[in-house]
């Protein structure tokens, strides 16, 4: 799984680049004789000048003086401005005085930006939502998005305020004045960073944002005492958790977020690190920055932490009936039944709060009941037929020749074969035991089912009944080259002192390597992390001799042909299984040396 952003301002930005040609547009509006029903003001003042004057705006007048936007609705660019009135209490004026840099920057964004638009939208004709080619949704500086409608319930309205007094004429755009303010929603993002109770999800997520002003499309304002000041700063944001868990940032979506607590963050992160021991040899790839493994640990448990917290309630709602009892995170990952009412009832999951946002809810919750299962603890496989995950060797030297067999579409066995192709695993030579290993890429530290998935020689020739016989072989555990476990088979060979298997050659046979055993270090994303692949493996070896005189006369019957052979030396591999199970009950504390279990 690998760790694997133009984000919402971008689009802002862009209006705003364009917005230098307006001017012009703005001129030929107002000079070619096409008065705007019910227009009043002057187009000799700019929109400042009709504000500052206007006796029933002058808190308004005060707070746009306050965040500097008294500068910029100077400037020959298009604005609509829809001032509340005094006494409307979009801010306690009585702390505008004493505010700090932060306060201010508050105020300029949930107040100002969210009363101001770019261009011109005139309270004119009818707007109304059922009526698609009049309705108008105007996007206000700050990105919200809010109905602009009338008459038809007998005046204009604003975000449902109505309007005062409309379409007030300015020489750089237009002025409405609402009875009362627009509340600023914050969206899903804003609002994480608002709650003091979920401090520790929103510090890892918000190490990847990123904001950087952006000098091309901002404003240039004067220079003063040599430096360049700017009347209208852009900034463009990025993180990569909006392409990761959804665009949070956005008004046009809609999710519902579970936010972990403090408290929940705590637990959980208890739960999920003891997935991720690495090993002290792991050796980190140049530009992946000097990190510990302690480190790295750290980081992928908080990641998979956060994966799946958010659902699409658009998708959800469009797909799934019940959702008690089918959630689909944006991951794609799918919790059903009891899992999906662990994670959504509030009587089940603690649920401290829920918030409505702009663009859908936040859920603070003080439990989030993940099954391990479902959300990191995968089946692990390693195709037979893989190029990259499989090969012919032992100790670099090659024993087996490798070779792929696809399932024809006719055969009664094509849907019980993974990918629809096998492995066929030869010996090199006519006095070689074929052996072969499987790589099985991000094993957890964590508790294990190991099968292999075997055919009979049926399937690659269903005519050939003659000589249907099955593998003897024996199964370790490597990584690198130390042999960490050799797991033992259910039959004994007292004359070589060792255990194995073999296979029924009548189906396809699913053979239980080990009913339960812990690995005690993770390899999650160590390919990506290393460039290298360590290599958890599973060996597979022959444990018979093909030769003939007296040696391995059980096998070979002390024969000369191979039609005489008890078992057959051709290995017909569909995949290798790495499942995940709870741990066994009565397990002693698990050591982090060796592998435990059978």
């Amino acid at each position: 799984m690998n760790r694997k952003y133009i984000n919402r301002i971008l689009a802002c930005c862009a209006v705003v680049g364009g917005l230098s040609a307006c001017t012009d547009a703005w001129d030929e509006h107002f000079q070619a004789n096409k008065p705007i029903a019910g227009q009043s003001g002057n187009a000799n003042e700019n929109l400042w000048e009709l504000i500052n004057s206007d006796e029933e705006l002058t808190e308004f007048a005060a707070l746009l003086q306050a965040t500097g936007y008294d500068t910029l609705l100077t400037k020959n660019r298009s604005y609509t401005v829809w001032a509340p009135a005094n006494g409307s209490g979009f801010i306690d004026m009585s702390l505008l005085e004493g505010a700090s840099k932060e306060e201010l920057a508050t105020y300029k964004k949930e107040v100002v930006e969210n009363h101001i638009a770019h261009f011109v939208h005139s309270a004119g004709g009818i707007r109304d939502k059922e009526d698609k080619k009049n309705y108008e949704m105007v996007e206000m500086i700050n990105l919200k998005k809010y109905d602009f409608e009338g008459p038809l319930k007998g005046a204009y309205t604003f975000a449902g305020k109505d309007l005062a007094a409309s379409n007030i004429v300015a020489k750089n755009g237009m002025l409405h004045k609402v009875q009362g303010y627009v509340a600023f929603s914050a969206n899903i993002w804003e609002q994480l960073a608002k709650e003091p109770s979920i401090s520790k999800l929103w510090a890892f997520l918000k190490k990847d944002f990123k904001r950087e002003f952006d000098e091309n499309r901002s404003v240039q304002g004067p220079v003063v005492d040599g430096q360049v000041t700017w009347l209208d700063s852009i900034f463009t944001e990025d993180c990569r958790w909006f392409r990761e868990i959804g665009w949070l940032d956005r008004e046009d979506s809609s999710y519902t977020m579970y936010a972990l607590t403090d408290k929940a963050w705590d637990e959980m992160y208890e739960l999920t690190k003891r997935y991720f021991a690495y090993p002290e040899d792991m050796k980190i790839l140049p530009g992946k920055g000097v990190l510990t493994v302690e480190e790295v640990a750290d980081s992928v448990a908080k990641e998979l932490m956060c994966r799946n917290l958010v659902f699409s309630n658009t998708v959800n709602e469009k797909y799934y009936d019940d959702l008690s009892d089918t959630l689909r995170s944006t991951r794609f990952q799918i919790f059903e039944g009891d899992e999906a009412r662990a994670l959504s009832d509030a009587s089940i999951n603690g649920q401290i709060k829920e918030i409505p946002l702009s663009n859908g809810f936040l859920k603070i919750v003080d439990q989030v009941n993940y099954n391990p299962f479902t959300c990191w603890h995968d089946t692990l496989r390693v195709e037979g037929e893989s190029l990259s995950d499989a090969d012919e060797t032992r100790l670099g030297f090659k024993t087996a020749e490798k070779t792929i067999e696809y399932i024809h579409r006719d055969s009664l066995l094509y849907d019980s074969i993974s990918n629809h192709a096998i492995g066929i695993y030869k010996a090199h030579t006519g006095t070689t035991n074929p052996v072969f290993n499987f790589y099985v890429n991000n094993v957890l530290s964590a508790w294990y089912r190991i099968k292999i998935v075997m055919l009979p020689p049926q399937i690659v020739d269903p005519l050939d009944t003659l000589f249907v016989k099955p593998n003897k072989f024996q199964a370790r555990l490597y990584r690198g080259a130390g042999i960490i476990k050799e797991l033992e088979g259910p039959n004994y060979e007292k004359e070589r002192t060792a255990y194995f298997w073999t296979n029924n050659t009548e189906k396809v046979d699913t053979i239980v390597l080990a009913e339960a055993i812990h690995i005690p270090f993770c390899e999650y994303g160590y390919k990506d992390l290393s460039g290298d692949n360590p290599g958890l493996r599973l060996e597979i070896s022959s444990f018979l001799n093909p030769g003939t005189g007296n040696r391995n006369k059980k096998d070979c019957f002390g024969a000369k042909t191979v039609a005489n052979w008890k078992y057959d030396n051709d290995f017909r591999i569909d995949q290798v299984i790495f499942e995940p199970i709870e741990a066994p009950e009565d397990t002693p504390d698990v050591p982090t040396d060796e592998p435990v279990g059978e």
